[in-house]
């Protein structure tokens, strides 16, 4: 009997076919010397030849008149969508090996992918803990979808933006022992609007 993962790894793929092709480009730099994933299958070589080939593809059907039909364009953008699905199960049976949802968010985001959890527990609060990796935290954020993020040493005096989460949930990096920090983060909503500014919250890696 099948049993649902404790963390599930998703692809949330966009609708429109050059968005693919972008969200594809990313993934394959995100199994470039994947620290997670020592031999990439199929390989990088191979899943660039894929998404060169559904770019490629794409282009010529928007040609006047066009040199490529749509089917044939979709069975490109399917091949190399069948590479991301073979790079997903991997990153899957990666994070199956862990325990920890800090480790799970961290290969997965290092698969350019998300992690979907099916513990139970209540609805996710702002929170900071420790990461993955020495000088890293995993920051989780109230709300679903992409959220904007701020990092400050000084309580909110001066501040720079940590790049955006997909998810609501982040891997900082490059942190210093013992040295306290503040994270503020705001969703980005529909239309190019924003959720107000969270309260500065402080942290410090101990260990």
């Amino acid at each position: 009997m099948s049993t649902t993962p404790k963390f599930e790894v998703v692809v949330n793929m966009p609708d429109a076919v050059a968005d693919k092709i972008v969200k594809a480009i990313a993934i394959k730099n995100g199994v470039t010397g994947n620290t997670y994933y020592g031999t990439p299958s199929p390989t990088v070589a191979n899943f660039n030849t894929d998404i060169q080939a559904a770019s490629d593809a794409e282009a010529g059907t928007k040609t006047i008149p066009p040199t490529i039909t749509t089917n044939n364009r979709d069975a490109a953008v399917n091949k190399m969508e069948a590479d991301i699905e073979s790079y997903r199960l991997d990153c899957q049976k990666l994070v199956n090996a862990t325990t920890s949802e800090t480790t799970a968010t961290a290969i997965a985001e290092s698969f350019e992918m998300e992690l979907k959890s099916h513990t139970a527990h209540g609805p996710r609060q702002d929170e900071i803990l420790d990461g993955p990796l020495p000088g890293s935290v995993l920051y989780r954020m109230l709300g679903a979808g992409p959220h904007q993020i701020q990092i400050s040493y000084d309580m909110g005096a001066t501040y720079k933006d940590v790049d955006p989460s997909r998810t609501g949930e982040k891997v900082i990096e490059g942190l210093d022992l013992n040295k306290f920090f503040w994270l503020r983060n705001r969703q980005i909503l529909p239309k190019n609007l924003y959720s107000d500014w969270t309260d500065w919250k402080k942290f410090a890696i101990h260990k």
